[in-house]
């Protein structure tokens, strides 16, 4: 999920901590009356506290996440990204909180969080297959799935660990598995506020019957101010060393993905906000039967700029309800569209495809999109294809030679081809593409 598991849980266990500055006899004291006070805050927001217990170094309690209505509310408010639909789905879902009181010399407090009762939803899935309501019974009992989470003593940084899966389920006929190894974090605190979040996962594997695998190996995650605002001052970089996918019922299908990498940024701008994005693949290595391609090198750098931040959001609460109709959205979309919106695919690019053994060299795509923030809306009402001349849109493809006469080869392809003529630049096929007030061109030259 964009988001709201159990290592979700422990980081807003941590972001409830406040900065103290006290001794170390005082430390208890302090923690216990910010802990007792998120409790209640929790209690007024819709969480149901249940079996609570206080002692001296420790305490235990029970949240009840059913009141999905007050809930979502709640989340709203403290700016995380959540629908009202994403939240509805851990309805009835119980999570379990062992809290320990100076655990070890330089920790303060520690957490273990733990579900002893998944989401409704789950359990009426399964209603009729007693053997998965009890693989997850003992999986429940065993604390399989549990975070566990350090905070220093200066309540400046927090570690911790999601506890290694290794587990194995039946699935109708289909017996599977599911593992995670070394998945670790942590982080900075400022005030109320986790400012930098670090993650890793050794690996993460995924097995159905003797027919399909997934694996996952060595992801690493940065993200600064990971949950202080939906849209803020934020940045993101991650690299994953190796995915691998095999279908042995699906043309023996196999996909091995090598060193993916990238990054996100947002940009706020008073009431706008731009996005950045990138990403690196080393190579991806396809087969299935008698095909096999190998693609090298493929990266991407996208920007959108001056999204509105309040158009967004109003759109999101629209888009949350089932019923929302198209005159709804028009005034929103409208003033998304007043903002100079502008979408900038600077770099989509492969260097070289090989097929069968035949090694081709690769292709570059760059658009630039922008809204006309000037469109004049009052015809659109009784003649939509106006909006055509909403935005202007330009857009180069460029092919080796190579590449375009394997493409031209395909019989989908042919008729485009022979409509849209290339023109050679240095060994390569260019095309430029261009659509404004409705009038689409290609190479400069009206298209049809």
């Amino acid at each position: 999920m964009k988001k709201f598991g159990l290592a979700f849980i422990a980081l807003v266990a941590v972001g409830v901590i406040y900065y103290l500055t006290v001794g170390s006899t005082q430390i208890v004291t302090e923690i216990k009356k910010e802990i007792n006070n998120e409790v209640v805050e929790l209690e007024k927001s819709g969480f149901i506290i249940e079996e609570r217990e206080i002692k001296e170094k420790s305490e235990h309690f029970v949240i009840d996440f059913n009141d999905t209505k007050s809930i979502t509310k709640y989340i709203k408010k403290s700016s995380h990204s959540l629908s009202q639909a994403e939240v509805e789905l851990l309805k009835g879902l119980k999570v379990a909180v062992d809290i320990e009181y100076t655990p070890t010399v330089k920790d303060a407090i520690s957490f273990d969080i733990y579900p002893i009762k998944l989401p409704s939803f789950l359990y009426e899935e399964i209603k009729d297959d007693n053997k998965s309501i009890e693989a997850i019974d003992k999986m429940l009992k065993e604390k399989l799935i549990l975070v566990h989470v350090n905070i220093n003593k200066l309540l400046s940084g927090f570690d911790g660990y999601l506890k290694d899966i290794d587990t194995k389920f039946n699935n109708g006929d289909i017996d599977g598995a599911f593992a995670t190894k070394g998945f670790t974090f942590n982080g900075d605190i400022q005030g109320e506020d986790i400012k930098n979040l670090q993650q890793g996962i050794q690996k993460i594997s995924f097995k159905a019957g003797e027919e399909i695998e997934l694996a996952l190996s060595n992801i690493k995650l940065f993200v600064k101010n990971p949950i202080v605002t939906k849209y803020g001052n934020n940045s993101s970089n991650y690299t994953i060393e190796s995915l691998n996918l095999k279908d042995k019922n699906s043309n023996n299908f196999s996909l091995i993905v090598n060193s993916i990498s990238g990054s996100s940024e947002d940009i706020k701008k008073g009431e706008l906000i731009d996005g950045i994005a990138k990403f690196t693949i080393a190579s991806i290595d396809y087969s299935a039967d008698n095909e096999k391609i190998l693609v090298k090198n493929t990266n991407g750098d996208i920007k959108i700029e001056n999204v509105n931040i309040d158009a967004m959001e109003e759109l999101e609460d629209i888009l949350d309800n089932d019923n929302a109709s198209f005159e709804q959205m028009m005034p929103i979309i409208k003033k998304i569209t007043k903002s100079d919106l502008l979408f900038n695919l600077s770099n989509l690019s492969l260097d070289s495809i090989t097929n069968n053994g035949k090694e081709l060299k690769g292709l570059k795509i760059s658009a630039l999109a922008k809204i006309n923030k000037n469109f004049d809306w009052k015809g659109v009402d009784t003649d939509p294809m106006l909006l055509m001349q909403l935005g202007d849109i330009k857009a180069n493809i460029t092919l080796s030679d190579e590449l375009f006469g394997v493409i031209a080869q395909d019989p989908n392809m042919m008729m485009v081809m022979m409509l849209t003529q290339p023109v050679d630049k240095n060994g390569t096929k260019v095309y430029d593409l261009e659509f404004t007030q409705g009038s689409f061109k290609v190479n400069g030259k009206p298209f049809m």
